[in-house]
């Protein structure tokens, strides 16, 4: 489903919105099943609310969209696990800021090797906040310099210690249905919202099955709240290639 401008895009930048968007009626359904989740939920932190799939496994029907499963295969590779799923719903006013990171920094995987899909059930805009990226920054496929944070107004706790390369950061503008698809590597970030419109946004994590989930290998907390270790690994495309990751659940 990409193009192959889109995926020269993706290895240059580290980041791609493809051209098409999803339904009417999957955003809809997204947006209905949130609301029912939160409704029963209000423990959730809706600003980061982490591992969906393991409170219902129904959140893998957006994950396995055809779209969606086409181009996470087109970047990645036939063979693929979903591991991870979130909402980053930013309210209109006194959201937190997503501090400059890199996902590979929270991730056990040997090699580390993934993509996230960050699909839209909101405007994505500068004035409430949307990513940020820095392009390029994923091309030497090693980490940035990273510190443990605590603070109250963001929503990871792994934040960039030094200074951001020299790239001038994009800013990932979305609409309702559109989806934006980013490196492990690729440091990204977002500012607060203020704006009184809510930011929406759901993500699944894919890696390649030719990669290793170590559980043995030590990574940090995400917001002290979801442990990375322990995640379920989904298989939605293929087989376990390398024939160590121990699949909680088979997808056909």
């Amino acid at each position: 489903m990409l193009s192959l401008e889109e995926v020269a895009h993706y290895r240059e930048v580290g980041q791609v919105t493809p051209a098409y968007r999803l339904s009417d009626a999957v955003i809809s359904a997204i947006e209905a099943k949130a609301e029912a989740l939160f409704a029963s939920r209000p423990d959730l932190d809706q600003d980061y609310a982490p591992n969906l799939i393991a409170i219902d496994a129904g959140w893998l029907d957006f994950a396995i969209q055809a779209e969606i499963l086409e181009s996470v295969a087109q970047l990645i590779g036939e063979d693929i696990i979903v591991w991870g799923s979130a909402f980053f719903c930013k309210k209109g006013i006194g959201g937190k800021k997503t501090p400059w990171h890199q996902d590979a920094a929270y991730w056990p995987i040997v090699p580390m090797a993934a993509s996230t899909v960050w699909i839209a059930f909101d405007h994505s805009t500068p004035d409430n906040g949307c990513m940020r990226v820095i392009p390029g920054s994923h091309k030497e496929r090693r980490l940035f310099s990273h510190r443990t944070s605590n603070r109250d107004d963001i929503v990871l706790t792994q934040e960039l210690s030094g200074e951001l390369p020299a790239a001038e950061p994009v800013d990932i503008v979305l609409e309702p249905g559109m989806v934006s698809f980013h490196d492990p590597f690729t440091l990204h970030g977002a500012e607060p919202n203020n704006s009184g419109a809510r930011r929406g946004g759901l993500t699944f994590r894919y890696m390649p099955t030719t990669s290793y989930w170590d559980r043995e290998l030590e990574a940090p907390e995400v917001q002290g709240k979801a442990y990375i270790a322990t995640r379920q690994l989904h298989l939605v495309r293929g087989v376990d290639v390398c024939g160590r990751n121990d699949i909680y659940r088979a997808v056909s």
